[in-house]
Formats: C-alpha cells, structure tokens, sequence
C-alpha cells in the first residue's frame, strides 16, 4: 500500500531528531470523538504534540501532528501506526458513517482480574504497568500489597484490548510477559474473569460500559447544561472541587489560561483561542472537554512557541450546527476550557495511619467513554522510583464525589509510600519535592537539578551501581522548567 493511501503513516520530521519527534497523519472517515481517541493514544505512548491540524467535512476527516517524546520515554513508532489504525473508522460507504447517534453498537468489554505473587522490589509495580501497555491491556482497578515478610500481591482489575481473553494462548501469553518483567522464579501469575461483586458496585459500575470516546454519546449537551444549571442555580463539580490549598503551598497553584470565543471570524462556526503554558496531554485534555458537552470541532490547529506557549484555535459548533451566541453557554465552555488546560489532575499529599507513612493521593478526570486518563500510574511510578521512594500499598478505583449537582466518577490513584528507610516522608521540604517530581512527570516537564534537601538525604543513599539502574536518577527533587 502506497503511503498516501495509508490511514495512517507516521513520518521523519525533516531536521528534527530522527529518534525523537515524528510527523503523525491520519486521513480516514471523520467521528464526533476521534480527535479525543486519537490524541489520548498519543498521551498514552508518552508524546508531546508540538504542531497540530485538524480538518474535517463531516464525513472525512485528515490529521496532521508533529509529535515529540518527553524526557526518558522510549520510542515505539511502529506500535503506534498499529494502535492508532485500530481506533480509526474504516471506509464502508456514505451509509455507515462513524456518528454517535448512529454507531454500531460493539459487545461490552468483560473484564478480568490479574493476580500476581511475588516478593519485593523496588519498581516492580512501575515495570508491570508498563509490560501490561505493551501487552494492549488496560486496567482499570487495581490493589497493591505488601506483606511483612516482602511478600507482594497485585490484583489488578483489566479489560483485553485485542479481545482476545480469555482465550488460553493469551493467557499464557500476559502471564510470560509478567513473569519475565517479575524476574523471580517462583512468582505466580493467574488471569480469571473478575467477580461481578469486585467489579460492579455503585462506583465503578460506569468502567463495564467502558469504549472509545468516538462511540459514545456525551451526558449533555453544552444547552442543556446551561439551561439546568440556571433553573437550579447548581455550580459545576469537577476536579477545581478536589483542589485544595496543597498546590498553592508547593507553589503549582492554576495556571493562567487565556480563552475566548469569537463569531464573527465565520458565520458557520465558533473560534475558540487557548492561549496556556505547553504540556503533556494537553490537546487531548481540549478535545476531551469539548466532547463532554457535545461539541463538534470542524478545524484545529496547534503551535507551541519558542517561549513553551501554547496557542489552540478550535472552529467548533454545538450540536445543531449553530454557533454558540448564548452568553451562559460561552462563559460555561470557557470555564470548561481553563480548567481542563490549567488542572489536568489533582495531587494531595498527607500523613496516614498515626503518621507511620506517607500517602500520595492522583486524582484525574474521566473520558465521556468511561477510560481514565492513560499513564498516570506509570508516571506516578517513575518519579517514585527516581526519588528512591518505597511503595508499599496502592489502589487505583473510581470514586465518585458526594453531594448533590452534576457530580461525576473520577478516577482515583492512591499510593501509601516511605522512605528506603521504612519512614514517612518527615519534612515539608520533603513533601514539595515528591509533589513537584510527580507533578513533573505527568505533565512532562523538563526539570533543573537542586541540592536534595537535606532531611531527605540519608533516605536518598544508594551505592552508584543500583543508581545507574534509573536514567533519571540524577533529576531527584527538582524544580521545574518550561
């Protein structure tokens, strides 16, 4: 098949670093979602996009970004070509357009528990994350322990990708993949479908209507939301409700974000400008919150400046076709708009259980597809391990908000750390440092090395060999730079 035919190729940037940055394009026919779909794939292989169009007609859509890898990720351009051509719609005919309101109705995932046994070491949980991405699995849920005697058991709650589960070759297939990412000889590994009662309580029974966000209908659209939330004088629950003074504290309080709208560049479209310091998953966090509500993007283009700004136009409609006049459905969409670029995710940290450690607290919106956001174990993981931090219990769950008014799952990370030591995390000094390397790290920031502080230092100590092991080893605590 000849390049131009593709649905998607993946390109050499001309002058760029051939191992780092690659031109991405997609030319396949359009959905209401497959920009959300697509750039979250890019968040999920660890790509920043610094360069980005986005056309469509309605029923053809073309795609155009200039990726680049963010600090210590590995390229995998061929697994993306195959991951991506796996979420784009194919060419059946005018008559089987991919729409929401007209989509074929695919069979609900089912999902299956993972069960591994093994004994201790440290980032074992930050490899398994990323041996299970490599094996196309998703997870969902999941429960870390660790026993007096070093004795670890991971269940983690998982959905197929390939569909493939649970077929006995795919099983035997995940657990080799385990056990070699284990390295220990008598580490045990069993797939099994999960028990309905683990999976499909109140809080997480969205996750069993779990798809892509091209086929899923959004929870209301951006009109009926202004209008309920006028006639009940109701405030928007999201994420800005979880923040709490602990980002203000260490100093990564909301980010300016400019956003306006503008009808009078087209009369067939709006033009939303964001204006807003470039980082990981940000054009994925956009288009994830204009599919929320119902809104269509037509045209977009991306540019991240020289200074690291970056600069969005969206031409967008509501879901008739119209433009967005209403005063209450601008001013929505751009608060909307701020808080998905300014607070991709919430980080709270505090002492737990007398004292004794540490907890770590990743909060994260959901997609209108029911998928939580792609990597944020992972990351949390490798600043840890860079830190040289312990984890000894971790969850990831659903959880969705108290209280009354639009309230929706988010999903939750929770990481119960130490020291190498087996102490807690003792100083404040200590704290903002684990806040700003995991901050770090899921936003793909590039950090400046500081002097560790100094409470810290005798919990940092590790002989220069078992440090070689982290590339990032020598960015531990670190401030960081645009």
């Amino acid at each position: 098949m000849e390049a131009e035919e593709e649905v998607v190729s993946i390109r050499l940037v001309y002058g760029a670093d051939n191992d780092a940055e690659r031109e991405v394009r997609i030319s396949c026919p359009d959905a209401t979602g497959l920009g959300c779909d697509v750039t979250r794939m890019l968040l999920d292989f660890g790509l920043r996009i610094v360069h980005g169009d986005m056309s469509t007609d309605g029923k053809w859509c073309f795609l155009i970004f200039r990726v680049a890898l963010c600090c210590s990720v590995p390229a995998h351009w061929p697994l993306l070509k195959t991951r991506l051509e796996k979420i784009c719609p194919r060419s059946q005919g005018a008559q089987a357009l991919w729409r929401w309101n007209s989509r074929g109705q695919e069979p609900l995932q089912h999902p299956f528990l993972l069960q591994v046994t093994s004994y201790n070491r440290e980032g074992v949980l930050h490899d398994l994350m990323h041996v299970l991405w490599e094996a196309d699995v998703a997870v969902f849920k999941a429960h870390i322990t660790t026993g007096p005697s070093e004795k670890v058991l991971d269940l983690f709650w998982i959905y197929d990708n390939k569909k493939e589960l649970p077929e006995n070759h795919r099983i035997l297939q995940i657990c080799d993949l385990v056990k070699d990412c284990v390295g220990q000889q008598d580490a045990k590994c069993s797939i099994s479908p999960a028990p309905a009662g683990s999976c499909a309580d109140d809080s997480t029974s969205a996750l069993l209507k779990r798809c892509a966000c091209k086929d899923a209908k959004p929870a209301a659209s951006l009109r009926k939301i202004t209008s309920h939330r006028k006639s009940s004088n109701s405030v928007q629950s999201d994420l800005s409700s979880w923040q709490g003074s602990q980002s203000e504290e260490y100093g990564h309080g909301r980010e300016e974000v400019q956003v306006a709208i503008d009808n009078s560049t087209t009369s067939a479209y709006s033009l939303i400008n964001i204006v807003c310091k470039d980082r990981k998953g940000l054009v994925y966090d956009l288009m994830r919150t204009v599919k929320d509500i119902h809104i269509r993007v037509a045209y977009g283009k991306v540019l991240v400046r020289q200074d690291y700004m970056c600069e969005a136009d969206l031409f967008v409609q509501e879901v008739d076709g119209s433009q967005i006049t209403e005063q209450e459905a601008q001013d929505e969409l751009i608060e909307r708009v701020k808080q998905a670029a300014a607070l991709p995710v919430v980080i709270s940290i505090q002492d737990v259980y007398d004292e004794t450690c540490t907890e770590l607290l990743v909060l994260a919106n959901l997609d209108s597809g029911a998928r939580g956001r792609p990597r944020v174990t992972y990351d949390v993981t490798a600043a840890l391990n860079a830190m040289q931090l312990c984890v000894f219990m971790a969850d990831v769950y659903i959880e969705s908000p108290g209280g009354a008014g639009e309230q929706r799952p988010q999903e939750l990370h929770r990481f119960l750390v130490h020291c190498i030591d087996g102490c807690r995390l003792r100083s404040a000094a200590e704290k903002r440092s684990m806040y700003e390397c995991v901050h770090a790290s899921l936003t793909g920031t590039e950090l400046v090395s500081t002097p560790f502080p100094a409470q810290l230092s005798d919990c940092a100590k590790r002989t220069e060999q078992e440090a070689a092991r982290h590339a990032t080893g020598g960015k531990l605590f670190q401030r960081w730079k645009w």
